[in-house]
């Protein structure tokens, strides 16, 4: 129990850090936007579609507010993407070695790892279409969280292949527009010229959170391996928690740290969260048969989505204001839909060549992803990795890619979308060349940190271009469109293609043959890019 104490003292240090970055940035903000681009005026977002006149062009453009975000709003983000990833980070890393020690082999961790991106693929548009006639974003996003949450837990309860086909088939159909709708749901409320920088900023809590998730676990597991009799720790063994509601104590003192701006109090607070998610842990215990191995990432991820869907539904309109609302709502959907509805949308994108080859490379870029993400803690297994080396290896992996997705916009500005993708597909061949290479589990901290690093401002990026191409009303279909190019039919064509070679040829062999093919593809695309007569993605 010192170690995870220890570990979440260190995340704690980075966190409060960030938040006394935020303040300082905040004091220089008007310094910043001045820096950035001042000679060019901003201009109506204008899709001209080649080949077309003027009937074919989308015109994105919207009056943009006043004010910007409130400090509540902001803080509300905050929290939302700390929680919401930590939940993630502290199963998500795990599955595909879960699956790896109920005796499964690569041809079914891959099909496994295939279930829910393919899913994702075919889903997350239409859940996209829905929110967006529906105009309850919100809603949307309370059902599929708390629905596929359920799920999710019932993955754990089985080895058996057929079982965890068709869990993990429910859960990503639930789950397929949960990330989007919150990205969404984040840029709808950063939309004046003071906050154009805030989604990457908002994201980095979410690096920070998954690091923090998938490192906790990452020590439980190696406190409490599978097979062990071991019972928990008791609580005089640590400090105790003086509450008689210890998850009320993770809520209220959550709250605490997305408004703490001083460092040392936020710092002191979280541990205060940590503690009391301790505890809590503990009352379960000591009702119930002693947790072991991968029962622990299950009982974290729950845990921690307790806070998540608290944070959701402060997104929620007030009663007294709902009518009004809705009643915009509805005048803003009319309006919208005049000037475009879903095929037309859909239809004029089809006709961007930038569009295009945009979702191309995002493809690209999750079959990548899908191979390396499913087999790559396998690797760390293979030369003697155990629970505590993998969470380390993800800490290290999101505190790379915090400071990234702090100053990801400025840097997407100055570098432009496509030298950004570029970027990220040669991270993809220096990771698996160090994956297949390497001879101790640490040897991995490089892949883990460029991961960080590249991942924070490809999606950044990426986000804000796909949000900006949206034609009217369909902002939410558009970053769903892409996280099913990305998560769905890339990762599921990865994990599959993945799962075969490295049953047929090992892992290190599998990630040297991705690391080639991708090094051939970029040589491609810049060839493409260099013939270009202007830039692309702009």
């Amino acid at each position: 129990m010192r170690i995870i104490r220890h570990r979440t003292a260190a995340v704690c240090l980075v966190v409060a850090a960030a938040i006394q970055i935020h303040g300082v940035a905040s004091i220089h903000k008007n310094d910043l936007h001045r820096h950035y681009r001042t000679d060019v005026p901003r201009r109506k977002n204008l899709i001209a579609i080649r080949g077309g006149g003027r009937s074919n062009a989308i015109d994105n453009s919207s009056p943009i507010p006043s004010q910007s975000a409130s400090k509540s709003t902001l803080q509300a983000m905050r929290l939302l993407y700390l929680t919401y990833y930590a939940s993630l980070g502290a199963l998500m890393p795990y599955l595909p070695v879960y699956f790896h020690s109920l005796g499964h082999k690569g041809t079914s961790i891959g099909l496994l790892g295939a279930v829910k991106p393919l899913t994702t693929l075919l889903a997350a548009p239409l859940w996209g279409i829905i929110s967006d006639k529906s105009g309850n974003h919100v809603s949307t996003l309370q059902f599929t969280f708390v629905t596929s949450l359920v799920c999710q837990l019932l993955v754990g309860m089985n080895s058996n292949l057929t079982y965890l086909m068709v869990t993990v088939f429910v859960t990503a159909l639930l789950n397929a527009p949960v990330k989007s709708l919150i990205d969404s749901i984040v840029m709808s409320k950063l939309t004046s010229e003071e906050d154009k920088y805030q989604f990457g900023r908002m994201r980095l809590w979410g690096q920070l959170g998954f690091g923090a998730g998938s490192s906790l676990v990452g020590s439980l597991l190696s406190l409490y391996p599978a097979g062990s009799a071991t019972k928990p720790l008791t609580p005089s063994t640590s400090a105790p928690v003086h509450s008689d509601n210890p998850i009320g104590k993770v809520i209220e003192t959550g709250i605490e740290i997305a408004s703490e701006s001083n460092a040392e109090t936020a710092a002191i607070c979280t541990v205060n969260a940590c503690d009391a998610l301790v505890e809590f842990t503990r009352d379960i215990l000591g009702k119930t048969r002693a947790l072991e191995g991968y029962e622990w990432a299950f009982l974290a991820h729950a845990v921690l989505s307790i806070p998540t869907y608290f944070c959701i539904r402060k997104f929620r309109p007030a009663k007294s204001d709902a009518a009004i609302d809705q009643k915009k709502q509805k005048q803003k959907s009319v309006e919208e839909t005049k000037g475009t509805n879903i095929m037309d949308g859909l239809r004029l994108v089809g006709k961007n060549s930038d569009a295009l080859v945009f979702f191309f490379l995002v493809f690209v870029i999750g079959t990548s992803s899908g191979c390396i993400e499913n087999f790559a803690y396998v690797r760390v297994r293979e030369v003697g990795g155990t629970g505590n080396n993998m969470g380390i290896l993800r800490l290290v992996s999101s505190l790379a890619g915090a400071p990234m997705f702090w100053f990801s916009g400025p840097m997407t500005e100055a570098l432009g979308n496509d030298v950004v993708l570029v970027l990220s597909l040669l991270a993809y061949v220096a990771r698996f060349l160090n994956y297949a290479w390497m001879k101790h589990p640490y040897h991995a901290l490089p892949a883990e940190a460029l991961r960080g690093i590249t991942f924070a401002l490809f999606w950044s990026s990426g986000s804000m271009y796909a949000h900006k191409i949206s034609p009217p009303g369909m902002k939410a279909t558009m970053l769903l469109t892409m996280n099913a190019m990305y998560g769905g039919l890339g990762q599921s064509l990865g994990a599959i293609v993945g799962g075969k070679l490295q049953t047929n040829f090992g892992t290190a062999k599998t990630f040297i043959y991705s690391g080639i093919f991708d090094f051939c593809f970029v040589g491609a695309l810049v060839v493409y890019l260099l013939t270009r007569s202007d830039r692309a993605f702009t």
